[in-house]
């Protein structure tokens, strides 16, 4: 996805979805949080990301909680022998489904759900969750699913 043409897309969710009511209750139904605000909202900081996270994810199983729209799940796929990218929110999938054709690795496995509902079938040396939603939650279910939960935002691991 070029970077004008994923700006624009975020930006119409964003528009999309300010006030929207049934967002709220999705999250309620699901049991899911979302505080729609992208951390990793263009390739340029992703790649940053995933270089200061290099040493953690070369040649490592990942697990990504809170992917947005893909942009670091790309780009850690790049280092790490395999990642997963779980992301509950369907405004976000929706724009990484506009790129998946032209970007997704080989090595990459998008997930559309919470990341509850997977996580006794996921077994990664590393779980990542760079996103400020939830975090407490995602915390305890990365636990379940790698010894490692780093949390770049934060500065901790």
């Amino acid at each position: 996805m070029t970077m004008n043409n994923s700006e624009n897309m975020i930006d119409l969710v964003y528009d999309a979805l300010e006030g929207f009511e049934d967002l709220e209750k999705y999250h309620r139904e699901h049991g899911t949080a979302s505080l729609l605000i992208l951390t990793q909202f263009n390739g340029p900081i992703a790649v940053e990301t995933a270089r200061l996270l290099g040493p953690d994810i070369d040649g490592k199983r990942v697990v990504e909680i809170g992917a947005g729209v893909g942009f670091l799940a790309c780009e850690m796929a790049k280092r790490a022998a395999s990642v997963i990218a779980i992301e509950s929110d369907p405004a976000w999938t929706w724009v990484f489904t506009k790129s998946l054709y032209r970007h997704k690795p080989p090595n990459l496995t998008w997930i559309f759900g919470a990341a509850e509902s997977v996580a006794d079938f996921i077994q990664a040396d590393v779980a990542v969750i760079c996103t400020r939603s939830g975090q407490e939650a995602m915390k305890t279910v990365a636990g379940r699913m790698a010894p490692k939960v780093i949390f770049p935002l934060d500065g901790t691991n």
